[in-house]
C-alpha cells in the first residue's frame, strides 16, 4: 500500500509550517555557542550561517521537479538508489538527537526556572504527548495549526523584544571585528548548523503545495529562511546589547533573564514577559510536530504502511523521544550533543547530498524511460 491521497496546503501554510520548523532551536541554547567561539566575529558567523542556509535551500528545490514521489525518501529512489536509506537513517537520527535536546533543554530551563518543585520529565512527556497526538493528523490539521499558532509566537516575541531594549545599553559589543578570523568563524558556524536542519521537510512539504511550481516554493522556502534569519539576528542584538557578551555567554537562557525581569507597572499583568513562556511552549510543540510529522510520512510513502500505520509510527518516534531526552540529564550533556555531534553530522549530510542531488537529478531526467510492452 503506497502514500495515498494527501490534501494540498496553501503556500502560506507552507511558508508557516517551515518557519516553524526553526524558530524553536534559537530559544534555548542561542547564542551562547557562536559567542563562544567567535567572540566578536560572532555577526560574521551568523550572516554566514544564514548564506549558507539560503543557498542549501535553493539547492534542495532544485532537483524535486521532474523527479517521482510524494515524499523527500521515495523521490531518492532515482537520484541514490539503495544509498537513500543510510541517507535517510542517518536524517532520522540527527532529527531524534536534536529534538530529545531541544525539549530537554526546555523541560530543564522550566523545571530550574519556574518550576523547581515539577519533576523534569512531567514537561518532557506532557509536551511529547501532545506532539504524538498533533502528529497522527493530517498535513492540513497540522499546517492549519501551524498557520494559527505561529503568528502569535513570532508577535509575542517582538512587543516583548521592542519593550526590552529600554535595556540595550551596549551597541559597541552588537558590531562585528574589523579583523576576522576564519578559524573562529567557521567553528560558530559548525555550531550554529542546528537552526537550519529542515532541508527533508521542505522537499516532502513542498511537494504538497496545491497549484505551484518548485521555484514558487523555493521562495516561498527561502522567505520563511530569511524571516527566521531576522528574528534569530534580533535574539543575538538583543543578547549581546543588553548583557554584554561576557554575561550573554555564561547563562544557560538568556533571552529568559531578560523577558523575565521586564516590568510594567501600571499593567494588569506587572510582569509580561512570563506570558513568552505560552508562546515557546507552542512553539516547540508545533516544532517537534512539524519533524515528527515529516518523518512518518515519509515512513509511510518508504514502507508502504497505511495511515493507521503511519500513527503508529508516531507513537513510536515518541516513545524512542522520551527514551533519549531521559538519558539527557543536564543542560550540558544536552547542548554538548546538539554542539559537538548533532551539528557537524548534519552539516556534512546537507552539504554533501545538497551539492550531489542536483547533479544527479539532471542525469536521472535524461535517463530513457523504459517503454511499456
Amino acid at each position: 500500500m503506497s502514500l495515498g491521497p494527501v490534501e494540498p496546503i496553501s503556500r502560506s501554510q507552507f511558508f508557516f509550517i517551515t518557519s516553524v520548523s526553526i524558530v524553536a532551536g534559537g530559544v534555548y541554547i542561542w547564542p551562547q555557542a557562536v559567542i563562544a567561539d567567535s567572540g566578536q566575529d560572532a555577526p560574521w558567523a551568523i550572516i554566514l550561517s544564514i548564506g549558507m542556509a539560503l543557498g542549501i535551500v535553493w539547492l534542495q528545490t532544485a532537483w524535486p521537479s521532474g523527479i517521482p514521489g510524494a515524499t523527500s525518501l521515495t523521490r531518492m529512489t532515482a537520484l541514490w538508489g539503495w544509498v537513500r536509506w543510510p541517507i535517510f537513517a542517518t536524517t532520522t537520527i540527527v532529527y531524534f538527537a536534536l529534538d530529545a535536546a531541544v525539549i530537554t533543554l526546555f523541560s530543564q530551563m522550566l523545571h530550574m526556572e519556574f518550576y523547581p518543585l515539577t519533576p523534569r520529565w512531567v514537561f518532557e512527556l506532557s509536551a511529547l504527548a501532545i506532539v504524538g497526538w498533533l502528529g497522527g493528523k493530517s498535513l492540513v490539521q497540522v499546517t492549519r495549526n501551524a498557520q494559527w499558532w505561529f503568528p502569535l509566537i513570532i508577535g509575542s516575541f517582538l512587543v516583548l523584544a521592542i519593550m526590552s531594549l529600554v535595556n540595550f545599553h551596549q551597541g559597541d559589543a552588537v558590531l562585528p571585528s574589523a579583523i576576522i578570523a576564519i578559524g573562529p568563524i567557521f567553528k560558530a558556524l559548525v555550531s550554529t548548523w542546528y537552526l537550519w536542519i529542515q532541508g527533508d521537510i521542505i522537499v516532502t512539504l513542498g511537494a504538497h503545495v496545491k497549484e505551484t511550481s518548485w521555484r514558487q516554493v523555493r521562495a516561498w522556502a527561502l522567505f520563511a529562511i530569511g524571516f527566521q534569519g531576522m528574528v534569530i539576528v534580533i535574539i543575538y542584538v538583543l543578547v549581546v546589547g543588553t548583557l554584554g557578551p561576557s554575561m550573554a555567554q555564561t547563562l544557560e537562557w538568556p533571552m529568559v533573564y531578560i523577558f523575565s525581569n521586564l516590568t510594567i507597572q501600571t499593567a494588569f499583568i506587572s510582569k509580561p514577559g512570563l506570558l513568552i513562556i505560552i508562546a515557546w511552549v507552542i512553539a516547540l510543540i508545533m516544532y517537534e510536530t512539524v519533524h515528527l510529522f515529516t518523518l512518518s510520512l515519509n515512513i509511510q510513502d518508504g514502507f508502504s504502511l497505511s495511515d493507521r500505520g503511519r500513527v503508529i509510527s508516531v507513537w513510536a518516534m515518541v516513545s524512542t523521544l522520551a527514551l533519549i531526552a531521559s538519558q539527557l540529564t543536564t543542560p550540558l550533556v544536552a547542548t554538548h550533543l546538539v554542539l559537538h555531534w548533532v551539528d557537524p553530522t548534519a552539516l556534512a549530510l546537507t552539504v554533501t547530498t545538497s551539492i550531489l542531488a542536483p547533479m544527479l537529478a539532471r542525469r536521472a531526467r535524461r535517463v530513457p524511460k523504459p517503454r511499456a510492452t
